[in-house]
């Protein structure tokens, strides 16, 4: 007995063609109009014969769009094994390692206001080799340099690197930076750190960057973060360089001339080894602020670019997710300068999320471990089970996730192709 995969999309292109996608085996179909009728007929009962039409059945089969009663059920099951199989992995270990919550910048949307600055002593330096030492079964280790600003503690990201670089592990770094240290002569250095990916964020055009990124004493921040860039474009450095955008409904209708600029900037490295990329400023407090976008937004922002700009800052076709994120796997923490350990950037300085500390493996708060990683879980959702999407998407952001189910709020956790997919797909087949 055959059935009607749940994980399809039916809508229609152009000239009437009848567009079929599924999530679950990334496949399509495009089939002339005439076919209208005959799918429909499938989709209500899926067991009729079309032996007249063996080559539309070999299609709806191959592509998985007709599949065996129950295939879809199991699949479920198979992805929620695959994707508890990668939260649960023990060879690689991410950190995530604030070096200090200081910070140059004074950014209107930040959300580490008023923390205490600190930055990481010797002998925290110590406790996390050691306690890296004490992951076993380890091949692989992935670091992201965080804070504050992290290039505020150069000299201990330096001497932490080789010590942790010299534990024979596949090493591997990024760095998240405001930019505005990335100076002469620390690009020199980054090569031999293994930093083989930065992300560097630019609020807008001039004014509006320096408005919203100013200095804590009030200083412009733009012209200098500018020419950092350059010099990193113009030097040996082989890695991968983020540009992220922070936009909100104040600032979003200029993404599109900070994406040109830099693409008129840099035209031999633009989207090769300069990405530049929206990132949604977000809000997790629920404060009463009309500009922060919705899913639905996002999805409308990214389509506007698309088809007035031809430029895709953000994939616009859905793929298998399986990585998750540092609250959902085991083997992922922020280290904080402290050495107190979270399970989730935002949480860095909050003292009810520490989870622990990174000397010790005993006296952990396991309760909040354990509402993070399947508490909220979007594998627990019916309503995430039941969606079209479930194949492609990866529950969106936890911790908002969590906060909902603290304060039953609605912060959004979907995909910015839930509501905007048939158009994402159009701009993928047509």
């Amino acid at each position: 007995m055959m059935e009607w995969s749940k994980f399809n999309l039916m809508f229609r292109g152009k000239n009437n063609q009848i567009l079929l996608y599924n999530f679950a085996s990334s496949s399509y179909l495009q089939l002339d109009k005439s076919f209208a009728n005959i799918i429909e007929k499938i989709k209500e009962k899926p067991n009729i014969d079309i032996s007249r039409s063996p080559e539309l059945y070999f299609q709806l089969r191959a592509g998985g769009f007709l599949v065996e009663n129950g295939a879809d059920k199991s699949l479920v099951q198979v992805l929620k094994m695959n994707r508890m199989a990668s939260n649960y992995s023990s060879n690689q270990l991410n950190l995530t390692i604030a070096l200090t919550k200081s910070c140059n910048f004074n950014c209107e949307y930040c959300y580490e206001q008023n923390r205490v600055s600190s930055g990481m002593s010797q002998e925290t330096v110590a406790e996390v080799v050691r306690f890296i030492k004490k992951h076993k079964r380890l091949d692989r280790i992935h670091i992201t340099w965080y804070g504050g600003e992290p290039l505020f503690e150069f000299d201990r990201l330096k001497q932490l690197s080789k010590k942790m670089q010299s534990l024979g592990l596949n090493y591997e770094a990024q760095i998240i930076t405001n930019g505005y240290l990335l100076t002469e002569e620390v690009i020199p250095s980054l090569e031999e750190l293994e930093i083989s990916n930065i992300q560097i964020t630019i609020d807008g055009l001039e004014e509006t960057h320096n408005k919203r990124r100013p200095l804590k004493c009030g200083g412009k921040t733009y012209g200098q973060i500018i020419r950092n860039i350059d010099r990193l474009v113009c030097s040996k450095w082989n890695g991968q360089l983020n540009i992220r955008v922070n936009v909100d409904k104040i600032n979003s209708n200029e993404f599109i001339q900070v994406y040109q600029w830099m693409e008129s900037r840099y035209p031999q490295e633009i989207e090769r080894q300069v990405r530049v990329y929206p990132g949604f400023v977000d809000d997790l407090s629920r404060r009463k602020n009309g500009n922060f976008f919705t899913y639905y937004d996002k999805g409308q922002f990214l389509l506007d670019l698309l088809e007035n700009y031809k430029i895709n800052p953000m994939r616009i076709l859905p793929h298998m997710e399986v990585d998750g994120c540092t609250m959902t796997k085991k083997n992922a923490y922020v280290i904080g300068p402290e050495g107190e350990l979270y399970k989730c950037w935002r949480d860095l300085g909050e003292e009810g999320e520490v989870i622990g500390n990174i000397n010790s493996f005993t006296n952990w708060n396991m309760a909040l471990v354990a509402e993070g990683m399947v508490g909220a879980s979007y594998l627990e959702e019916k309503s995430c089970e039941k969606c079209m999407l479930f194949p492609v998407c990866d529950g969106g952001c936890p911790k908002k996730r969590m906060l909902n189910k603290r304060d039953n709020g609605k912060r959004d956790t979907c995909s910015y192709f839930k509501g905007h997919i048939e158009h994402f797909l159009k701009g993928y087949i047509m």
